[in-house]
């Protein structure tokens, strides 16, 4: 069999919309899918397991998670090809896990798994969908959350991005937000969010982001993901500290608004940070620059992208 590659997303995730005991369903949330930085993987079949490049321990304990689940696989050596850093807002352990699952069954002949087989196989989707349905499908992605503590959360809304929308994407100096069991334990210390305050997050999604989008209509797009990041990052703030992971990121996103920029705010715990423009290619370096400038940025961690359109792309080493 010939060599397969595949290239992920990755994901930026605008906020959770509910939690509590006095919800049917926990959290929900809303999201987009975006061109880079991405993760690039390669899989061949080898006489053994192996991994290599960056992550590649995890590449291979999703391999063997695969077969513990009686999983039938032919033994493959696994390349991750470039992915950021983990726990930086950019979903990398869903889209990495999903795309080497994705890898290694359509080796094995399975060549359509569904999100839900993904997701539980690879023990993915257990607080946000955002990144499980934005795999296959790339685009804004809103979910219902989840029904039972094992229950993937449904999609709800899949929408096609403005192509002329672009995304800025930037990426702090290193520090890890919250995962593992500190999330566990954030999201078991963080009080119920008011009943209220989550009927305001959905309807800024609903009567907000998602017409917004439809309409091709940035302003008011960048002004209902404003109200959502601040009233999102209120409940989150007795776990990190404030609206935002770090103080300093507060300044940053004030920046990006200074300069024209629209629905400036932190993914998930952060520390990544976007907004969006549909200015020419020459103003929107002009702002670029001027941010690097301005807050010190190193070069590569601030940078212009484009919305994920398609998602995860499989597909044979020689172009089949």
């Amino acid at each position: 069999m010939t060599q397969l590659q595949l290239r992920t997303p990755s994901r930026l995730h605008f906020g959770l919309l509910g939690w509590g005991p006095h919800f049917p369903r926990q959290f929900g949330g809303v999201g987009l899918m975006i061109d880079a930085p991405g993760i690039g993987l390669t899989a061949e079949p080898a006489s053994s397991w192996q991994a290599e490049g960056p992550l590649a321990d995890r590449a291979l304990r999703v391999a063997e998670r695969l077969v513990t689940a009686g999983v039938e696989l032919p033994s493959a050596r696994i390349v991750v090809r470039h992915a950021p850093q983990e726990h930086v807002g950019l979903g990398v352990g869903t889209q990495l896990s999903l795309g080497v699952a994705r890898l290694l069954l359509r080796m094995a002949g399975h060549h359509e798994p569904s999100a839900a087989t993904l997701a539980a196989l690879c023990g993915r989707g257990l607080r946000s969908g955002v990144g499980l349905h934005g795999f296959g499908r790339g685009g804004l992605i809103v979910d219902g959350g989840r029904r039972t503590d094992d229950g993937i959360p449904p999609l709800l809304a899949h929408l096609d991005f403005p192509p002329e929308w672009k995304v800025l994407v930037i990426l702090p100096e290193p520090h890890a937000g919250l995962h593992g069991a500190a999330e566990v334990q954030a999201f078991a210390q963080l009080p119920p969010i008011p009943v209220d305050e989550a009927d305001r997050l959905c309807r800024l999604v609903l009567m907000g982001l998602m017409p917004a989008v439809l309409e091709r209509d940035l302003p008011t797009f960048g002004m209902a993901l404003a109200e959502l990041q601040e009233r999102v990052g209120r409940c989150f703030a007795p776990a990190q500290g404030g609206i935002f992971a770090r103080p300093e990121l507060t300044g940053i996103v004030k920046g990006l608004e200074s300069e024209g920029l629209h629905g400036a705010g932190q993914s998930s715990w952060g520390p990544t940070l976007y907004a969006f423009s549909n200015e020419s290619d020459g103003r929107r370096s002009q702002i670029l620059d001027a941010l690097r400038e301005r807050f010190s940025l190193p070069e590569g961690s601030a940078f212009w992208t484009s919305v994920s359109e398609r998602g995860a792309i499989l597909k044979a080493a020689d172009g089949g």
